[in-house]
């Protein structure tokens, strides 16, 4: 039984390291090249089966070399795969990532076959949403593909997750976030959708409880080093990050969406949610690649009793 649905991108990252990004013209050396199983829909996915969670993807890929890695990969971490189709007429998503000295990435996606999950693709999984809990949903496919499936999934009673990110290019039409339960933004993607920027704390709280007032469900803004605000519509409040020395941020969001679905599908109220998901990103930012920095829910708890968590405010 896969109580956790993940309906998002497959990506082959190519990551290169350097000291930072170079000028436009300019060519510098690197000093690593790897390819790491990517995209936010894997990540998530993978996230949360690594925490214990029972999940499974629907996506797409290239009928290809790279798409055969990324769904072995993804069987490897006991993700779901019966819905991943391979598609015959593009390519596998691929992202170039730049990873500079101080841990910060610059990435280009190529969506290829993530361009192409469609409706049919969530009608065939039909038998998934008849066994789940929880549809997770991030930007990296197309929109119209996201809308359905939140309306397929509100008609089962299922929780509703959007991760924004990629940061949308327009703003969503009101009936469509009325119908998310919990919407994950940073500062980007918050900006995008409220038309509000996030400059400081002060201005979080206020971006987060006006993203509230057009869903009928809980906004989450992260806010990088600085933790996260959070509005349920009762309250507003600010959970300070875990303080690390960060090598590469890239799944680091993954990792905070990933361990805040698995704790709340266990029943761990909101607050204490956010805590555990800050960590997972924490610990994700400390290791180079995408899936191979998501943590264990053995490293998070570890990892909290050494720190113990920051009292929030």
């Amino acid at each position: 039984m896969n109580k956790i649905i993940v309906l998002g991108s497959i990506n082959m990252d190519l990551v290169v390291s350097a000291s930072r990004v170079p000028e436009g013209g300019e060519t510098i050396s690197g000093s690593r090249f790897q390819t790491i199983p990517g995209g936010k829909g894997a990540n998530q996915a993978v996230a949360i089966a690594r925490q214990g969670g029972e999940v499974a993807m629907i996506a797409r890929v290239g009928n290809d070399g790279f798409g055969d890695e990324l769904i072995a990969k993804l069987a490897e971490n006991n993700v779901g795969v019966k819905r991943v189709k391979r598609d015959d007429t593009c390519s596998t998503g691929v992202a170039l990532i730049v990873v500079e000295k101080s841990g910060q990435n610059r990435i280009i996606i190529v969506a290829g076959a993530n361009g192409q999950v469609s409706s049919a693709d969530v009608d065939e999984a039909n038998d998934l949403f008849d066994q789940c809990d929880y549809l997770v949903m991030q930007l990296e496919i197309p929109l119209t593909t996201v809308i359905y499936a939140i309306a397929a999934a509100k008609s089962k009673h299922i929780q509703t997750v959007l991760n924004a990110a990629p940061a949308p290019s327009s703003l969503f039409e009101e009936s469509m976030l009325k119908q998310i339960d919990y919407l994950l933004v940073n500062e980007t993607e918050a900006e995008a959708i409220a038309g509000m920027p996030v400059k400081n704390l002060k201005s979080a709280y206020e971006v987060a409880q006006s993203l509230q007032y057009k869903t009928s469900g809980k906004v989450i803004l992260t806010l990088g080093d600085q933790g996260a605000v959070a509005a349920d519509g009762n309250s507003v409040w600010h959970t300070p990050s875990f303080k690390v020395k960060a090598v590469d941020t890239t799944a680091a969001g993954d990792a905070f969406t990933g361990g805040l679905i698995n704790s709340l599908q266990q029943g761990i109220p909101l607050k204490d949610a956010i805590i555990h998901a800050n960590a997972a990103g924490a610990l994700a930012a400390c290791k180079f690649g995408a899936q191979p920095s998501l943590p264990t829910l053995e490293e998070i708890r570890e990892f909290l009793f050494l720190n113990m968590p920051i009292k929030k405010q």
